[in-house]
């Protein structure tokens, strides 16, 4: 069973917070099956997109887009767009980590 979306991206959000990773919702989606973009700003001008998906035994698996290359930060700004667009449920959350860790993702604080 998976959990709410509302509840994933506050889990995350919150663990950030104790890793001093700054970290915000850009857009709320469906509380309860949203679709999560994950924007991490490595600077400035470089961005990484991540989104959620899940095979089919229902693992989470975080994928690059963009071959996992990071973008220039108007770049990733117009593919969120087209992202909403496609999906207005979609919650956007972003991150400014040079490290460029994914908050859903980490196990140890």
């Amino acid at each position: 069973m998976k959990l709410r979306t509302d509840i994933v991206v506050n889990a995350a959000l919150r663990k950030a917070n104790k890793l001093a990773i700054p970290a915000f919702i850009l857009k709320k989606g469906d509380p309860h099956a949203g679709a999560i973009f994950l924007e991490i700003e490595i600077d400035k001008d470089f961005v990484h997109l991540l989104h959620r998906r899940f095979d089919f035994d229902e693992n989470e698996i975080w994928e690059y887009l963009n071959k996992g290359d990071p973008q220039p930060a108007n770049v990733i700004e117009k593919q969120i767009q087209r992202e909403v667009c496609r999906d207005p449920d979609c919650w956007i959350v972003s991150v400014q980590d040079r490290q460029a860790r994914n908050i859903f993702n980490i196990t140890s604080i």
